[in-house]
């Protein structure tokens, strides 16, 4: 059952000024599953019209989801609202013959979210740039024991992972309302009026192209990799030792007086020394220096709300040398490296970093381009480099989205990108979840070495 939410929306749903933070993003779809155990209540808080309603509601109250992004001939670029566009958000159910326990015993395998249909997958692919493709897509499925898995798709170009959350989050208490018979609370957004300054400098971590569209840009920078060669595994490792290794670091000597690092510091360390390592002793790239990429969440530097729609990041690079890699004891000078590159980014770097970005697609627009974002690239998807990316989302309302009948069980990033780690919280917070996806000789290093044993297990391996 497919249903396009489009037709349900109010007449106060009117166009809104594009923003800087909505701009701000990989042009890109990211899939994400969340899992409920069976129950009960089930039946009744996740029902197909318990759903459809609520998700109506908090739409309603968030115009910014069903509009298109277009220039318009003052070069501005405004989000405009139609209830009729192809691209609004969709809601589809499904009944699927495999259950929870099963989902479970195999560690909730993402090869198993595509091979039971519990996925969505876009027709044009992860980097699709069609105009009529929606923004926001769910599908909900009815595990045959009573569980249900909730399949969530977004294009960057509206959301980022703690948007995204967020927004489910709010869907989930609008249900709890609804059935309480209260009015839903509209969630917070980020709107704010798009700068027009001129004159800012360019972030080293963007690349633009005016000559050919995303595609094109991918497809010019793809290491030359065999898709089917990628391997996508889940490990946990223990918060407890991050917090070990963080206080190592602060004893390491390295640090000035009133200096710190941070948990995800030290985890993008510790991360970037197995990976990487893993990357060259299977001579999937050659030896020598990396770029580490960490995605910073620009909300709070900028004054956003902290659950805001929208996709408010940056890519902090830090440079680590062939020698700091290979030995171990050099991970904390790495994690110190990796705070002080993102100590520069102030809320003035970040916001002339906004202006800059803003200012570019005007100019994109003036030369007669309609959807400026595509061709905008961020240098950490440069796969021919040597290039690392890790996003640390342990402060996103992963678990937070309870519809009435208790929190997800377990949660689980489809992203398939080469060499970008995402680490997600466990359910009781007391360890990281880390998707990682490595070409297949990268993965095997990485699975046959010591020191990421010592520390990480396998979940689950797809």
């Amino acid at each position: 059952m497919r249903i396009d939410m489009g037709g349900h929306l109010p007449k106060e749903a009117v166009s809104w000024t594009a923003t800087t933070s909505t701009l701000f993003m990989l042009p890109l779809y990211k899939p994400v599953i969340q899992f409920y155990k069976p129950s009960p209540l089930n039946d009744m808080c996740m029902s197909r019209d318990v759903l459809r309603q609520s998700l109506i509601a908090v739409l309603s109250k968030c115009p910014l989801v069903f509009a298109r992004v277009t220039a318009q001939p003052d070069r501005s670029l405004v989000l405009e609202y139609n209830p009729e566009n192809s691209n609004n958000p969709v809601l589809e159910f499904h009944n699927a013959t495999v259950s929870y326990a099963d989902l479970e015993t195999r560690g909730f395998r993402l090869s198993d979210v595509s091979s039971n249909g519990l996925n969505m997958p876009v027709e044009d692919g992860m980097f699709t740039e069609s105009f009529e493709s929606p923004l926001l897509k769910f599908k909900v499925s009815f595990l045959s024991d009573g569980g249900v898995a909730l399949y969530s798709t977004r294009h960057h170009v509206l959301f980022d992972g703690n948007a995204l959350f967020s927004f489910v989050s709010n869907w989930a208490r609008c249900t709890r309302m609804l059935a309480q018979n209260q009015v839903p609370i509209p969630p917070e957004m980020s709107l704010v009026q798009c700068l027009n300054k001129t004159g800012s400098p360019k972030p080293a971590e963007i690349t633009v192209d005016t000559t050919q569209a995303f595609s094109g840009i991918v497809a010019a920078i793809k290491h030359a990799m065999d898709p089917n060669n990628m391997r996508s595994c889940v490990f946990s490792i223990a918060a407890s030792e991050i917090k070990r290794l963080k206080q190592q670091t602060m004893d390491s000597g390295l640090l000035l007086q009133g200096e710190w690092v941070s948990s995800n510091n030290v985890l993008t360390a510790f991360i970037a020394h197995h990976i990487t390592r893993a990357n060259m002793d299977a001579c999937v790239y050659e030896r020598g220096p990396w770029v580490v990429y960490n995605s910073l969440d620009m909300r709070r530097l900028l004054g956003l709300p902290l659950r805001g729609i929208g996709s408010p990041l940056f890519t902090v690079n830090c440079l680590v040398s062939y020698d700091e890699l290979m030995d171990a004891k050099h991970i904390f000078q790495v994690a110190y490296r990796v705070r002080k590159c993102v100590e520069r980014c102030t809320n003035g770097y970040l916001q002339d970093a906004n202006d800059w970005i803003a200012a570019s697609y005007k100019e994109l627009v003036k030369d007669g381009i309609q959807e400026p974002w595509n061709h905008m690239s961020f240098t950490m998807l440069d796969s021919n480099a040597r290039n690392l990316g890790v996003s640390c989302m342990d402060k996103i309302p992963v678990y937070d989205a309870d519809f009435g009948a208790g929190r997800p069980e377990m949660v689980r990033s489809l992203d398939n990108i080469s060499n970008y780690v995402i680490a997600l919280p466990s359910p009781q917070s007391d360890a990281y979840h880390l998707h990682v996806c490595l070409e297949g000789p990268a993965m095997n290093a990485l699975m046959a070495d010591p020191g990421w044993n010592s520390l990480c297990s396998l979940m689950c391996d797809s």
